[in-house]
C-alpha cells in the first residue's frame, strides 16, 4: 500500500546535477541529452542550491540565455523530502505546492563547525508515483 511505502522505495537515484554557475545553454544540453525534465543545482561543494526544470527555462524564453547562469533562473529554495520520508507526505507536498518533482535530500552535520549541508541524492517525480500505484493494483 502507498501508506507504508517509503520515498527511498520509489525515487530515482543517480541525480543529474548541475554547477549553479553553470550557463543555462550547459543545461539546456544536459536536459536535452539525458532526456530529463531538470537538473538540480549544486555549489562548488556538491550542495543542494535549487532545480532547474524545464518550465524555469520556458518562464525565461524571453531573455537572453546564452549568458545567463543557472542560479538566475533556477527555482530556490528547493522543496525536498528524505529517503525515510513516506510517500504520502511526498504526494501532499507535490500537491500543495502544485510541483511534478521532489529533490530528495541527504543531510550530513559537521561537528565541527555544528553546520549541516544539504545534498540531493535523489529526485521523486510524478512518473514515479505513477509507476508505483500502477504495480500495487490499488486504483
Amino acid at each position: 500500500m502507498i501508506i507504508d511505502t517509503k520515498v527511498k522505495d520509489v525515487m530515482t537515484r543517480g541525480v543529474i546535477t548541475i554547477p549553479e554557475e553553470a550557463s543555462v545553454k550547459d543545461a539546456i544540453d544536459i536536459i536535452a541529452d539525458n532526456e530529463v525534465s531538470a537538473v538540480v543545482a549544486t555549489s562548488e561543494k556538491g550542495e543542494l542550491r535549487g532545480i532547474l526544470s524545464e518550465i524555469d527555462i520556458i518562464k525565461a524564453y524571453d531573455k537572453d540565455l546564452s549568458h545567463m547562469k543557472v542560479r538566475e533562473i533556477m527555482t530556490s529554495p528547493v522543496i525536498t523530502v528524505t529517503k525515510e520520508d513516506d510517500l504520502e507526505t511526498a504526494c501532499q507536498l507535490m500537491k500543495k505546492n502544485n510541483i511534478h518533482r521532489l529533490v530528495v535530500q541527504q543531510d550530513i552535520f559537521y561537528q565541527n563547525t555544528n553546520k549541516v549541508s544539504h545534498f540531493p541524492c535523489g529526485i521523486l517525480s510524478i512518473s514515479d508515483i505513477i509507476h508505483i500505484l500502477a504495480s500495487l493494483n490499488t486504483l
